[in-house]
């Protein structure tokens, strides 16, 4: 799954990949017009708790892979499955209008073309298939012509599932950075009208934050009246964005964030960690988080009889601690 970072002029985009891919910025300004990817780390506090309980050898993260784009790359946006887009204090509004502006007519012009093929092909012999696709673009052309992305349009199951085929980037998930001073950065009224999730931050203090160790991180984000990193806050909405969950496996060796698509089974989830699991699947032992967390510890969990058994069937829920039994 990749989220594309983009923004206006100087809005902190490069600043912000480099914050969370941890790549030098000197790396990403010697060349500015490339295309650059780094990996992040979703740093899910739900992790560091289970850490205290079970003191493993390793520690893994879920993660997410961010592309920073020199500009409005249509190409490479239809290839991200997520759009960040940078913003700064100034003209706010009218800069984020602008954007969504520039998407509307690249879908706009998307509609079109395939409307346009779709009359040539049916002078030529007329397809049912091609009729409803006619009637999806009209619908698409008819939204966008009043400048309203398309995923604000009301769809019936089959034209959910075929939009997605088109990549319109008015369908995917927008999230929105306000690059403020850090004297702003616990202003609500500066994104109270901003209808995409969204998150405020000043990319020069998180910089400094990521710098500190752990104790003096704390206690500088007290001081600042920060209850957590935006960074991290703006991972965790990407990820949410995406329409992905975490389960966690745990123990004396690893515990670990798997990354799954919500609404997957316990046997697909499984599958997530290893492909025999989910050829070879019996059975999924689960307890949750909060759950495990309030007993301190299986064994006790176990005795509270909050430990459960599930079948292949079982939709995995976010934060659900899974082991896995299978045979090949």
């Amino acid at each position: 799954m990749k989220t594309a970072i983009i923004g206006s002029l100087h809005a902190g985009q490069q600043e912000l990949f480099c914050l969370l891919t941890q790549i030098g910025l000197e790396t990403v300004r010697q060349k500015p017009l490339e295309v650059h990817l780094g990996i992040c780390e979703v740093k899910d506090p739900r992790i560091d708790q289970l850490t205290k309980i079970f003191n493993p050898k390793k520690i893994t993260y879920a993660r997410i892979e961010y592309m920073l784009l020199p500009g409005f790359d249509q190409k490479q946006l239809k290839n991200a499955d997520e759009i960040c887009w940078v913003a700064s204090l100034e003209n706010t509004q009218a800069d984020i209008a602008n954007f969504l502006s520039e998407m509307i007519i690249a879908d706009m012009m998307l509609a079109e073309k395939r409307l346009e093929n779709i009359a040539r092909d049916q002078k030529k012999k007329f397809d049912q298939q091609r009729e409803k696709e006619k009637q999806l673009m009209e619908l698409c052309k008819k939204q966008l012509d009043q400048e309203k992305p398309l995923n604000l349009l009301s769809l019936s199951e089959d034209q959910a599932k075929e939009i997605k085929t088109y990549q319109f980037l008015t369908m995917k998930p927008i999230i929105i950075v306000l690059n403020v001073p850090e004297d702003k950065i616990n202003d609500p009224g500066l994104t109270e009208n901003i209808i995409y999730p969204n998150v405020r931050l000043s990319i020069g203090l998180e910089s400094e934050i990521s710098q500190l160790d752990a104790a003096d991180r704390a206690a500088f984000m007290r001081e600042m009246g920060i209850s957590q990193p935006a960074v991290e806050k703006m991972s965790l909405m990407a990820y949410e964005g995406l329409g992905l969950i975490s389960f966690f496996t745990v123990g004396e060796d690893e515990v670990r964030a798997w990354t799954i698509k919500k609404g997957i089974d316990a046997q697909e989830a499984g599958g997530a960690i290893h492909s025999d699991i989910a050829k070879g699947f019996v059975r999924a032992e689960m307890c949750r988080y909060e759950d495990l967390l309030a007993a301190g510890s299986e064994a006790k969990l176990k005795e509270q009889g909050k430990y459960h058994l599930k079948g292949r069937d079982y939709i995995v829920q976010d934060g659900d601690v899974l082991n896995f039994r299978f045979n090949v």
